[in-house]
């Protein structure tokens, strides 16, 4: 009774809450690409190497509140016209608009006995920005719509971070049951914008229409750029250096980080597994070309400077610019990484299928982006195995994944998303997701020679059969 209330709880906030994932990799374990969402899973081979720059690329993007159909309107003359009313329908007070991809340039893993051991270098570009619904409609329609009530558009933020990783990984086969594994990572920065939570708040006076805004917020940035500050120290404008090449800009070591990511597999019973994994526990310190900008003010914009406005707006502007314009001064910085939450049971149906859900939470801010996945994985034929897979996120219940693995000699291809549909209409689609790759492995023949199970308690492929246990049964018979 305790499991099947703990799996409603878990449905209902994948429901009230929204998220993004890349879930369906997480319980095939028979990929090798599958350790990189959890450090304990290793491979039943003796060497894997992806292939360079395409060993396993990750893309992904997500909106919490709009698709692309609801802010480009078709017109008659088949162009495209931007528009936001429909999306500002479906927004809730906060929304999530974000992006992810990643690059394997370079991937090895090695077994030996119980021990598995990884290396990887990977290139990262990742986007996470909030948007509040208010600043969003006062610039789409003015302050009218707020008069006589104190507006708050509190918590707008834009991030971006672009930066390399090496990491080392070690997973071992602890017991007859557990498997842990463990990564440690180094980073370096090549650029960001951190955003603390922006304090912004508007009051209109329905009678005079008077209008009194106040705000304040920082930005952190760590970006090649050339800076100009007004004698108050100000700013006065940011180019970018027009003399960094893309070399200088790749090789960049100065803003050093570090992060883990830590994983485990737990065999339950015969056919049924536990498994979790706690990802990008880290930070990275933003040394190089690093600004902190920071603003705070107040102004009273009467109703004259309104009227004079409408006419010649520089009036209005140039206040708004004299007050919030943002000083700027060098200052090193910390920003995290985004933590993510991985815990998913399977269970053995057959010798060849299994069935599986995975909650997956990122950890943004002290705020949870959860989704819910069910799966089913099966071994197709000798060497092709797959996995389909349905999903609750983002208030979307149309997000049907699906995910292979083929094996050709020494060579392994992957290709996995939680939601083929979205590829049908991109348009239409909140979300999308796609992790493929190409990878060698070596020194899997000896998996023939004796009996083994993978971590989801499917037979290790490619044997469709026990011929092991049509051995034990002889055995028996004869000492019958």
């Amino acid at each position: 009774m305790r499991n099947i209330l703990l799996l409603v709880l878990i449905i209902w906030l994948s429901l009230q809450l929204n998220g993004q994932q890349n879930n369906t990799l997480f319980l095939m374990h028979n990929l090798p690409q599958a350790n990189i969402v959890n450090p304990a899973v290793a491979i039943k081979c003796k060497w894997f190497v992806g292939v360079p720059g395409i060993g396993s690329t990750h893309i992904n993007a997500y909106s919490t509140g709009f698709s692309l159909n609801d802010i480009l309107v078709p017109q008659s003359n088949d162009s495209l016209h931007f528009e936001i009313d429909d999306a500002l329908q479906k927004f809730g007070s906060t929304e999530i608009v974000a992006t992810q991809t990643h690059l394997s340039l370079l991937s090895v893993g090695y077994k030996t006995g119980q021990n598995y051991f990884t290396f990887g270098v990977n290139e990262k570009v990742n986007s996470y920005t909030i948007l509040n619904k208010n600043a969003l409609l006062l610039v789409h329609g003015g302050n009218t719509q707020f008069e006589g009530q104190k507006t708050s558009m509190n918590g707008t933020r834009p991030n971006a971070i672009h930066y390399r990783e090496y990491a080392l990984g070690w997973a071992r086969q602890m017991d007859e049951k557990l498997s842990f594994g463990i990564r440690f990572k180094l980073l370096f920065g090549k650029s960001n914008i951190y955003t603390k939570p922006i304090d912004l708040s508007l009051y209109t006076d329905p009678n005079t229409f008077e209008t009194f805004v106040s705000g304040s917020g920082e930005i952190y940035t760590s970006l090649p750029v050339d800076v100009r500050r007004e004698p108050d120290g100000k700013l006065a404008n940011m180019n970018w250096q027009q003399d960094i090449s893309r070399r200088d800009y790749l090789m960049n070591t100065g803003n050093v980080g570090f992060g883990a990511d830590f994983g485990f597999v737990y065999q339950m019973n015969e056919k049924t597994t536990l498994s979790g994994s706690l990802l990008d526990m880290g930070y990275i310190n933003w040394k190089k070309d690093a600004y902190r900008m920071s603003s705070s003010g107040s102004l009273d914009i009467t109703t004259q400077a309104i009227e004079d406005g409408l006419s010649n707006l520089d009036d209005v502007t140039d206040s708004l610019r004299n007050v919030f314009t943002p000083r700027i001064d060098n200052e090193s910085y910390l920003s995290p990484l985004v933590p993510a939450i991985y815990l998913g049971i399977s269970h053995t149906l057959n010798s060849w299928l299994n069935a599986g859900a995975v909650f997956h939470t990122e950890a943004y801010q002290n705020r949870l982006h959860p989704s819910f996945t069910f799966s089913g994985n099966a071994a197709i034929t000798k060497n092709i195995y797959g996995s389909a897979s349905y999903t609750l996120q983002n208030g979307e219940y149309n997000n049907l994944g699906a995910g292979i693995g083929a094996k050709f000699g020494i060579l392994h291809l992957h290709a996995v998303s939680d939601n083929i549909p979205a590829f049908f209409d991109l348009g239409a689609a909140q979300s999308i997701n796609l992790r493929f790759g190409v990878a060698l492995l070596f020194g899997c023949g000896k998996e023939k020679k004796k009996r083994t199970r993978d971590d989801n308690g499917i037979r290790a492929l490619p044997c469709f059969t026990d011929p092991y246990k049509s051995k034990a049964d002889k055995q028996r018979r004869r000492k019958r």
